[in-house]
């Protein structure tokens, strides 16, 4: 990128601009498409007037007398209604304190507001995934943590305990039951791995069903209830309910792992588009002012 083009830094999610933001280190950002050589050693008051800023949703920022920078600012919704629906309500009405806004609530926020970019969540937690070793050599797979605050979490926890139940080949691993350092780990050996999304939401899908495509698992889907507007999810098993993922895991099988495989490595390319989360990000902002 030439070092006169505009360019777009990322607020890390845990982060946050303080009480004085226009001395925040622009090294602290994330710059996925680079951070041009006149912003090193910077601060954010020297990002220029066509340059972006992108923020995860904070209180704070409805408020906020300033931004502390000439930069064109934008807030990025990622997270499910579930845990986002204060700031959902929020953007309707301030929406105007941004220079845009990206979330994957389509008809209820994106709709109503002239400065919204539809933009769903993807992302991805596993690194270096075309290094890995993907020989398949156990049947299947279950991540979870310890949390149960969410549907999703009891789901899990419930496939878990019938498993084991009734003695069936599923490893349950994840904070919850055995840690892995890398979650590659809980993937990579199985040809099928149950994916159950924290909330089931229209355009709501994350890196859990991600990963498991980028590995090389057959996911067995519990999620986002239109996912087949961002996949041919004929290399997948989509699950309805607590009982089709049960039916799924019974009739796991080497066969049908062969059987969906061709399908499931044709969108693996289409996943590593929707995990590059910052990629995106960055370039559908400055596609925005094209």
């Amino acid at each position: 990128m030439p070092q006169d083009n505009p360019t777009v830094g990322i607020l890390a999610p845990a982060a946050k601009l303080g009480f004085v933001p226009h001395l925040y280190p622009l090294d602290k950002l994330h710059w996925p498409l680079g951070q041009p050589e006149r912003l090193l050693g910077k601060q954010l008051k020297d990002l220029g007037r066509k340059d972006h800023l992108l923020l995860p949703p904070r209180s704070t920022s409805y408020f906020r007398p300033s931004f502390g920078t000439r930069a064109k600012v934008s807030v990025m919704v990622l997270e499910p209604r579930i845990v986002q629906e204060r700031h959902i309500q929020k953007l309707l009405r301030f929406h105007w304190r941004f220079h845009k806004v990206l979330a994957a609530v389509e008809d209820d926020l994106i709709a109503h507001i002239p400065n919204g970019v539809f933009f769903p969540f993807g992302s991805t937690w596993v690194d270096n995934v075309d290094s890995l070793d993907l020989t398949k050599s156990r049947m299947t797979s279950l991540i979870a943590s310890a949390k149960r605050s969410q549907p999703g979490h009891l789901v899990r926890h419930n496939i878990v305990d019938w498993a084991r139940a009734n003695e069936m080949d599923l490893v349950a691993l994840g904070g919850g039951y055995h840690p892995f350092e890398n979650k590659h780990e809980g993937l990579a050996p199985y040809r099928f791995s149950v994916v159950i999304e924290n909330s089931n939401e229209t355009n709501y899908f994350t890196e859990k069903l991600i990963d498991t495509i980028l590995c090389g698992c057959v996911p067995i889907y519990l999620g986002c209830p239109n996912i087949d507007r961002f996949f041919d999810t004929s290399g997948m098993i989509i699950c309805k309910d607590e009982n089709d993922i049960r039916h799924a895991v019974e009739n796991a099988s080497e066969q049908l792992y062969q059987s969906k495989l061709p399908a499931l490595q044709a969108i693996r390319d289409k996943a590593a588009h929707w995990g590059d989360l910052e990629g995106r990000a960055a370039r559908a902002l400055l596609a925005s002012d094209a």
